[in-house]
């Protein structure tokens, strides 16, 4: 088995576990994520591998951040994440890779991931109804094409965008180049 095919397992793992603790059967979840109960089920088997946009609209109907459920699969012993020991995963649909830079397992309310989008592709993710987290979106390299409700932003290399994730947002790459950038996620305080 590969570290591929580990973290895959890991997801669907955890993607069922939150459905449990929520107490969720797969036509629930179906109901609150716009997937539908076989994609779920084939998912939690491990029979399928979910797109980013489809991971993303699960995370939705669990009321967890992508980032939250990938850093609920990573591995909790370590405190330093040595570049080479960062768990990669690939979108099999648009070659979107979302590397986790954070440590899992040291209870922070932050989560780093560093982002690369091929030329051309789009992501989209709905909104988070909780209202839970802020992103800040840094632009490493190329030009990100970033729209949240009826907002629309250019991102290039240095600049750094904060919004809510209570909005359905969408990530573009217009360009012919590939496009890097680092999402930081951060948990609100409760008020």
């Amino acid at each position: 088995m590969n570290e591929t095919d580990n973290i895959e397992d890991r997801i669907a793992a955890r993607l069922k576990a939150r459905r449990e603790e929520l107490a969720l059967s797969l036509a629930d979840l179906a109901e609150r994520s716009a997937v539908s109960k076989a994609m779920i089920s084939r998912i939690e088997r491990r029979e399928a591998s979910p797109t980013a946009a489809l991971l993303g609209r699960l995370c939705a109907g669990l009321d967890i951040t992508l980032s939250g459920l990938m850093a609920a699969v990573e591995d909790k012993s370590l405190v330093l994440l040595t570049a080479a020991a960062q768990p990669v995963w690939r979108d099999p649909e648009t070659g979107f890779e979302r590397r986790a830079v954070t440590p899992a397992g040291t209870g922070s309310s932050v989560e780093i991931v560093q982002a690369t989008l091929p030329p051309g592709a789009r992501i989209s993710y709905p909104a988070l109804p909780s209202g839970a987290y802020d992103q800040h979106i840094l632009g490493v390299s190329g030009v990100l094409r970033f729209s949240s409700g009826d907002d629309h932003f250019s991102i290039a290399a240095g600049d750094c965008l904060h919004c809510a994730l209570d909005q359905p947002h969408v990530f573009t790459n217009q360009t012919g180049e590939p496009c890097r950038y680092l999402v930081i996620i951060a948990r609100r305080k409760a008020r």
